[in-house]
């Protein structure tokens, strides 16, 4: 704690695990997770239990399968509340969705797909969804996630693109640089918010583990 008396929210962002298919530009295609990524996912959460339970009062998720799938079994199996958030759903990667990158390559060659990474703030997937559109809906979630927590300690199962999106709202990196952090499968990340006598300040306490 950085303040004294502050009043704290801690917030796990969690990657999903492996989907059925490998790796790929999955963007909204909706895959279920692989037994290799059940597997991760759970030896995330179980690297963090207290006494054999989780430490969460409260699961927000991504809608699409490879994170609610696992988002609602945990729920369940440890009687949490889950909620489903329309808004952390990934990155739309228009033409690009489903393919790998050696299928971008072969059909566009290497310079559509090297302009979106070295400057995705001005150029977007063919079709896709502007970065500036995707930063605004991932904002508004971080905003109302603060400001009306669902608990002291709430893990979000989100994407690559999206934990991304969300660790940008706290460190306020240029929009350019959205696309930073390589999480793997399963990585978490912490964020601990503090409402203080001199007002709200957001920490990372780590990032990818």
């Amino acid at each position: 704690m950085r303040f004294p008396d502050a009043d704290v929210t801690t917030i796990d962002l969690l990657r999903h695990g492996e989907p059925v298919g490998g790796r790929m530009l999955r963007g909204s295609t909706d895959h279920p997770l692989s037994e290799t990524g059940w597997q991760q996912v759970t030896d995330a959460i179980m690297r963090h239990t207290v006494g054999g339970r989780p430490p969460y009062d409260a699961v927000l998720t991504s809608p699409l399968m490879r994170c609610r799938e696992f988002a609602l079994w945990l729920g369940e199996e440890f009687e949490l509340p889950v909620q489903i958030e329309d808004d952390l759903a990934e990155l739309h990667l228009g033409q690009w969705e489903g393919k790998t990158h050696a299928d971008v390559f072969s059909e566009e060659g290497t310079g559509p797909m090297s302009a979106f990474w070295n400057s995705p703030a001005t150029v977007s997937p063919p079709q896709g969804e502007a970065i500036d559109a995707f930063d605004h809906r991932i904002a508004e979630v971080w905003r109302n996630l603060l400001a009306k927590p669902p608990g002291k300690h709430v893990l979000v199962v989100a994407h690559l693109f999206v934990c991304n999106g969300l660790l940008r709202q706290v460190l306020q990196q240029p929009l350019g640089r959205v696309l930073a952090m390589d999480l793997p499968y399963a990585a978490m990340s912490r964020v601990r918010h503090e409402r203080h006598a001199l007002g709200e300040t957001s920490f990372i306490e780590w990032i990818g583990r």
